[in-house]
């Protein structure tokens, strides 16, 4: 079971890389959160309505499996169809992570400051709703309100951070995130209702960090740096979320349910320090090289345009 799973951490590991750089590499700076939104709108939205398979299949068979294998047997058919270009391969294929610390930290520890929290709410959610009393379909539906209200703000959020700097709006998110998680932990007791409430709103503040992190962290990258930038902040992410559940974990044993979002809010405070820090330490993208709100969808002529003026070298540089 422990090599299987690792395969398919391996595996997933590799396509979101791919995915991700694909995406960074068609489009601008002033469109690039919105686009990450709208990807991680769809991301957010499978898992949260995967959750529910669990009540109407169970969790000990093949069913659900089998419904993930065909899945992504048929995904790959759109990807196969389209006619989209590959992004400009790396001239260095070696992954530096000390070179994209260099071109992003704040991004960089973003990642991995998300891969904790998030990594644990994913993998500890389930036994906090039940150590606090939660039916079965009370847990699926505590930990699919939570991803679902990050699924719906993922856009609203890039589109803000096209237009202001992206670290006001990762600061501002993470602040929010930090108050909900304190919220569980001190104000949500055992009542469901309020558990949901605060879990959605965590989720609407929680989820979205790992875009707008990646975002800023592409913003700064050249066209040949999309691939390795993208992997690496996929490797920071992972160091995060190999160390996020045993430590909230830890946590838990000792102090009970609700110091799992304690353990989260803790985390966002550091987070929220370091985002201040950046800030005085760098510059940020002026505003007048942020274009309009504009929808973006992958398939899009509008996305096609932006794809090819990004891939054209007489484009005028973005100020890094």
């Amino acid at each position: 079971w422990c090599a299987v799973r690792f395969a398919g951490g391996f595996c997933f590991a590799g396509l979101f890389t791919i995915m991700e750089a694909w995406l960074n590499s068609g489009v601008t700076n002033t469109d690039r959160a919105r686009v990450l939104a709208i990807y991680r709108m769809v991301d957010i939205g499978s898992v949260t309505g995967a959750q529910f398979l669990i009540p109407i299949f169970g969790a000990g068979g093949f069913a659900i499996f089998a419904i993930m294998s065909m899945m992504i047997t048929v995904s790959l058919v759109p990807v196969s169809l389209g006619d989209r270009s590959n992004p400009t391969p790396p001239e260095d294929v070696k992954l530096d992570l000390a070179r994209v610390w260099r071109i992003s930290p704040l991004g960089c520890f973003g990642c991995i400051a998300v891969g904790v929290t998030n990594s644990a709410f994913r993998t500890l959610s389930p036994v906090y709703a039940e150590q606090i009393g939660m039916s079965v379909a009370d847990v699926v539906t505590f930990v699919s309100v939570g991803i679902f209200g990050g699924a719906i703000i993922q856009y609203p959020l890039g589109y803000l951070s096209d237009r202001w700097d992206r670290r006001s709006v990762l600061l501002m998110t993470t602040c929010c995130a930090m108050v909900a998680a304190l919220a569980l932990a001190f104000v949500a007791g055992g009542s469901p209702f309020l558990n949901f409430l605060l879990v959605f709103i965590f989720g609407c503040f929680a989820m979205p960090l790992y875009s707008l992190s990646a975002a800023h962290s592409n913003d700064r990258a050249d066209k040949g740096e999309f691939v390795l930038i993208n992997a690496a902040l996929m490797l920071f992410y992972s160091f995060g979320a190999i160390g996020g559940p045993f430590a909230a974990s830890t946590v838990m044993q000792f102090f009970g349910p609700s110091a799992l979002f304690v353990f989260s809010a803790t985390v966002y405070a550091i987070f929220v320090a370091v985002i201040l820090y950046r800030m005085q330490a760098r510059s940020a993208v002026p505003a007048s090289h942020r274009s309009r709100f504009t929808a973006l969808l992958r398939t899009s002529t509008v996305f096609a345009r932006l794809a090819k003026r990004n891939a054209d070298p007489d484009e005028p540089a973005k100020p890094r």
